[in-house]
């Protein structure tokens, strides 16, 4: 199973083919809306590798940057217009008009030829192919989303019971990964969202340590939203629960990448260069107390002589050492290994 959303076709790559787990039977543009967060936004493969190579796109305008689906996608050029015209600019979070845009513009779902949608079904493709066209506008996303603080609160989406999704969820052999996906800092709103039936079992999962973006002053109605980005490995939580009406509820964190030990550079001690002089230190002693010869200090002017610069590379040196056993002159460099 790929991210939870329709099944794709023409895997690249290692990825697997991603499903989708989405809403039915919601026609309305306000139920619409609410479905965003009635998707399951994670993956057993990382959907990064689709987009791999995003970051090193250029930073353009959202007109240039969604340039490649003009003419695919309809009415494109209106809805960029209303983005531009509706979205939070001048923003407190520096963010420049068209990087508040491209956030306000994924946030209006409500029709298959949104953008949101458009996109949505791209990841789903599992095509890298697909996904290049996105490349710039998603690196327009991006960088408007950097400028955001991280969330602390649970970021939380539902859908109805599905079997498949359980197995994933509880499945210690499989790896987890969040998908770009939008979510609700509100479990309740999640539920209500969910109507159907009022008493059906559903499947609600909370992601924290996701380094989730609170969208909320740069989405449409500045509806509550908190967005993720993909690619977040996911640690399964032992605290998942049951409600009163047999609901499973999941809670996921984002791993956190493991600090990298400091490695030391092999130590290096004074080696004489001179042929059969055979003069070395041992070591053992503290650092940076390298034994074997004696440092010679000056400063280098024009009236240096022989005695003031490196035999070897015949640098004129403020710091040079003399051996101990030969007296020749050399430079740090020239004298460690």
């Amino acid at each position: 199973m790929g991210c939870c959303c329709g099944k794709g076709n023409s895997a690249v790559g290692p990825l697997s083919n991603i499903k989708f787990t989405s809403l039915n039977g919601t026609n309305s543009n306000k139920n619409l809306e609410l479905s965003r967060f009635s998707k399951i936004g994670i993956s057993t493969t990382n959907p990064l590798l689709l987009i791999k190579g995003y970051k090193n796109k250029p930073l353009l305008p959202l007109e240039e940057a969604l340039k490649p689906f003009n003419g695919k996608i309809p009415h494109l050029d209106e809805q960029i217009k209303e983005a531009k015209s509706k979205c939070h600019y001048p923003s407190e979070h520096n963010l420049t008009h068209d990087e508040s845009a491209a956030i306000y513009l994924y946030s209006m779902g409500g029709n298959e030829n949104s953008v949101y949608n458009r996109l949505q079904k791209s990841w789903a493709s599992n095509s890298r192919t697909q996904m290049k066209p996105w490349f710039k506008y998603l690196k327009l996303l991006k960088t408007g989303l950097n400028k955001l603080s991280n969330v602390e609160v649970e970021a939380w989406q539902g859908t109805f019971y599905d079997k498949n999704l359980e197995k994933t969820l509880t499945s210690n052999s499989l790896k987890l990964y969040t998908c770009m996906s939008p979510c609700s800092p509100s479990v309740q709103q999640v539920k209500n969202d969910i109507h159907g039936q009022a008493n059906s079992k559903k499947i609600l999962v909370g992601y924290r340590s996701v380094n989730g973006k609170d969208v909320t002053s740069y989405t449409v109605n500045n509806q509550k939203e908190i967005m993720i980005w993909p690619g977040i490995k996911l640690n399964r939580s032992k605290e998942n629960e049951h409600d009163e009406h047999g609901s499973l509820i999941f809670h996921l964190t984002g791993r956190k990448n493991p600090r990298r030990k400091k490695v030391n550079q092999r130590e290096k001690h004074f080696v004489c260069p001179t042929v059969y002089c055979h003069n070395y230190c041992r070591g053992g002693h503290a650092l940076n107390h390298c034994y074997g010869f004696s440092h010679l200090s000056h400063q280098c002017s024009h009236h240096c002589g022989p005695i003031s610069k490196c035999f070897l590379c015949r640098k004129h040196l403020p710091n040079l050492r003399e051996c101990k056993q030969c007296h020749v002159v050399f430079c740090e460099e020239c004298s460690t290994q």
